[in-house]
Formats: structure tokens, sequence, C-alpha cells
């Protein structure tokens, strides 16, 4: 990741991007966890937070939420940022923690299409970029898009009209690695579509629907286990502020993922 020049302004920005993710809060004993920073070097600047209104503190349960003044703030960016946009630049906060290249894809019949990359100045070449497509059950994204389907529905997806599936797929292996994804929100990719080519990924839900999914494509020769423990804990939080957009947002699910909704960004 790379270097942050400011502590303090980083935590105050790790303070908004974690109570972004809820509408319960957190105590300061779970945001010290979350952001593994002491308790005591915290305090004072929530403290501060909290007086100009910027987060609240609820003194019965001890929870800091987002305050008053953030969502004036949000209410006037939001009616001038797209939904798309605001995708572009969560995804472009992760190619810039992650130094790799983001991606975005949605559900065509039985096949992964990418929507959206974002990519750091030595970004790798491979298939995940906008207006490919990829076997949907193969790949991360792939399974994070069909992590609710049941094995029943797999079958009738991939096998209807006579389709067969690559000889070394077994789509009951593929099923328990959706389960797993269901459970965690989720997903990794080992090669499995290109060799040297690994992914972690994440599903975005609407309305509890899996209507995308959100990568980071990790090259085999730069990936390590703290890379990608890194993308694991990330993704989570940009789609859940992903999701809470959305929800709060009149917009149209099939023009937001599509290829021409991140045309002009």
């Amino acid at each position: 990741m790379a270097q942050v020049s400011h502590r303090s302004t980083s935590r105050v920005l790790d303070i908004f991007d974690l109570l972004s993710t809820t509408t319960e809060g957190f105590t300061l004993t779970e945001i010290a966890q979350a952001l593994e920073s002491p308790k005591s070097s915290l305090l004072p600047i929530l403290q501060t937070m909290a007086a100009r209104s910027y987060i609240d503190l609820d003194y019965h349960t001890n929870r800091y939420t987002i305050g008053i003044n953030l969502f004036y703030a949000s209410s006037i960016y939001r009616n001038k940022i797209s939904m798309n946009k605001f995708i572009d630049m969560e995804m472009r906060q992760l190619t810039h923690r992650m130094e790799e290249s983001c991606c975005l894809g949605t559900l065509e019949e039985d096949h992964v299409l990418f929507l959206h990359r974002t990519d750091p100045p030595d970004s790798v070449c491979c298939y995940k970029s906008p207006g490919r497509t990829e076997l949907a059950c193969l790949g991360a994204i792939g399974k994070c898009l069909l992590c609710d389907f049941k094995l029943s529905e797999l079958t009738e997806l991939f096998f209807k009209d006579g389709g067969q599936l690559p000889p070394q797929l077994n789509l009951y292996r593929a099923h328990i690695q959706m389960e797993e994804t269901r459970l965690t929100n989720i997903a990794y990719e080992y090669g499995e579509v290109e060799p040297g080519i690994q992914c972690v990924a994440a599903p975005i839900r609407f309305q509890d629907k899996v209507v995308a999914s959100i990568g980071v494509i990790l090259p085999s020769f730069r990936v390590n286990p703290e890379k990608a423990m890194t993308a694991s804990k990330a993704l989570p939080i940009s789609v859940q502020k992903i999701e809470n957009v959305l929800s709060t947002m009149d917009v149209d699910l099939h023009e937001v993922f599509s290829l021409n909704g991140f045309k002009n960004l």
C-alpha cells in the first residue's frame, strides 16, 4: 500500500470509511480493533469529530455513527455525481491501495461480462477488461455472481440446449465454492481462467440480490499472503459503501451495470 504522509488525517478518513459501512455504528474498542490503532490515539480524534458533528456518539450504547454535518456535505456531493462515477471512484481507491487493477462484472446468461476496470501505472494484461467475457463458473467474479444459485439452477444454466463445461471443471465442486462465497462474501481465483492471474472478488447486492461483482486482479508474480488478505479486507468495505449509496439513489440498475454506463467516465 502507498505510504500516507499525514497519520492523523489518514485516521480521520479511515474512521469515515469504517462508519460509512453501517448504520449501527461502532464502539471505540471496535473502531480500534478494525483500524488496528490504540484507543488512546483514536479517542481525541473521535471526540473532535463528534464535537464538530461529523460523527455522533450515542451515550446509551457508546456507539459512533455518521453525523449530520457529514450528511449535509454528502447530500450536496450526491447531486453532482452519478452512481457509475461513485463506483469508479471506489475502484480507483482500491487500485491505489492495492497497487493492482480492479475490475467490475455482471452476469450475462452463463458468462461474466466485464464492465469497467481501473489500473495502476504498471498494470498487467489479462482478459478481465471491459467488453470481454468469461465462463461464470470459473473465476472469482463469476462465483460471486452465482453464489445464490442452487445446484439445480446452475445445471439448468450451463447445460441447457446441450451446453458443455470444460473437462477439468466439476460443477458440484464449483457450487461448493459458491456456497462458501455466499457465506463469506469473498471468492478466490487461482489461475483457473488465465495462468498467472489470481483474483479476489466480492458480490454487490441490491435488495438482497447480487447485481454485480468487484474484484482485485493479483498477478501471481506479485501476490503474497499479506496482499491477498488486504484485498479480502478492503473489498467488503468498498462493496458496503457502493450498496449503501445504491440503496439511497433512484437509478436504473440495467443502465448502471452496463458497458454504456461506464463509457464516458
